[in-house]
């Protein structure tokens, strides 16, 4: 019945697989009970430390902002 027929969600380009759905969008409606879309946020790659300007390398800080945030170590 679904051969052909494109998923009932509109922003899903894929083809149906059971009761208009696509296997993505069917398993959510079985156990969750509603279709949900997810959102992306834009995350920096900088450091968030004003000035800053390195690379995130854990918790949106560069190693050596996290490192003095930790207090671990004395970094120059």
């Amino acid at each position: 019945m679904n051969k052909g027929k494109k998923c009932l969600v509109n922003t899903c380009e894929k083809g149906a697989f059971c009761k208009g759905y696509c296997t993505k969008h069917y398993q959510q409606m079985k156990f969750q009970g509603k279709i949900v879309e997810k959102t992306f946020i834009s995350v920096s790659t900088f450091c968030k430390n004003l000035g800053c300007g390195q690379k995130i390398f854990a918790k949106g800080l560069c190693q050596s902002c996290y490192i003095k945030q930790r207090g671990v170590f004395d970094v120059q």
